[in-house]
């Protein structure tokens, strides 16, 4: 399964093209990273108000936060690192005792998953969206994609999470003691983690674009062409990977160094609204890598023909 006449430059310009037409792809998964965001955010909101937020303390401090800082926190999905990875719960009410503590601490497990939950379940309307370019985008089409694709997907999600941890906490570890033994091997052992992060997140994304290229839900057989498919084509794959994460980087330059640095944070709305368009063009960066993938593995047309014959 293989496209040689699309290089590098083809597919990202493809995935352009496919990310502009399909704007409706682009405006959902903004609405879902939104979404997430509130979610992971509900807990901590509910603490402060439901016990925290009684407190003298708590209610002057809060008198000291600016109105932009919360919505930005309620609003970013730039806060779901700090969120996902270890939220502070909020000290249970006296007389709820040892079974508040255990209510909290169970929302606090549940909630980054249900957060990531709506994600896993479009990825399938979106790269199937992607795979059927140039025909019109339909909203059937797209949400049969998502509910066909979804427990493929969900299970990926969940092997790559333990997959992860395997390959990357290892290879951290010996960075780690790597650097400590001798300070100039960080120079080799931090260029190596990001090229291998960056491979790894190839093969993940491929794997579910070849899933949706040949319209299966196998994801063993899905994972092994993709795997095929980069060691084929390994240039192919980095230039394209290295073109989005050019772009993405850009576009983080710009927001970082270019508009916040002379922006008025009084201006909350203005920042707010800045900060929006950065999140979306942030999520546009990925989906032209997401569908430029598409176009790499996609055997010319039979993207449309593979999965359509899935469809009834």
């Amino acid at each position: 399964m293989s496209n040689p006449g699309v290089n590098s430059w083809d597919a990202f310009r493809s995935g352009l093209a496919r990310v502009v037409r399909y704007r409706w792809v682009w405006l959902i998964l903004f609405a879902v990273n939104v979404a997430s965001a509130l979610l992971l955010a509900a807990l901590p909101a509910l603490g402060l108000a439901a016990g925290l937020g009684h407190r003298p303390a708590i209610r002057q401090a809060a008198d000291g936060v600016d109105a932009w800082l919360v919505i930005e926190t309620l609003f970013s999905p730039l806060a779901d690192g700090m969120l996902g990875q270890g939220v502070s719960t909020p000290t249970p009410p006296v007389q709820g005792g040892a079974q508040a503590s255990m209510l909290v601490l169970a929302t606090a497990a549940a909630l980054p998953l249900l957060a990531w939950l709506p994600t896993a379940f479009v990825s399938g309307g979106v790269l199937l969206t992607y795979a059927e370019a140039p025909q019109r985008f339909r909203w059937r089409r797209f949400w049969w994609g998502c509910w066909y694709w979804f427990g493929a997907f969900l299970l990926l999600g969940i092997g790559q999470f333990v997959a992860s941890l395997a390959l990357f906490l290892p290879a951290l570890a010996a960075a780690i003691a790597a650097i400590a033994a001798a300070g100039w091997l960080a120079w080799i052992a931090v260029p190596g983690l990001v090229l291998l992060a960056v491979l790894w997140t190839a093969l993940m994304e491929c794997t579910r674009a070849t899933a949706i290229v040949r319209g299966t839900r196998n994801i063993v057989r899905a994972f092994a062409g993709a795997a095929g498919f980069i060691f084929r084509h390994l240039l192919v794959v980095a230039g394209l990977y290295g073109l989005a994460l050019l772009t993405l980087g850009l576009v983080h330059a710009l927001f970082r160094w270019g508009l916040m640095a002379h922006l008025p944070l009084d201006w909350w709305p203005l920042v707010l609204l800045v900060q929006q368009a950065f999140i979306l063009a942030r999520l546009g960066a990925r989906l032209v890598r997401l569908a430029g993938s598409v176009a790499l593995v996609a055997p010319g047309t039979g993207a449309q023909s593979s999965s359509s014959a899935a469809w009834r």
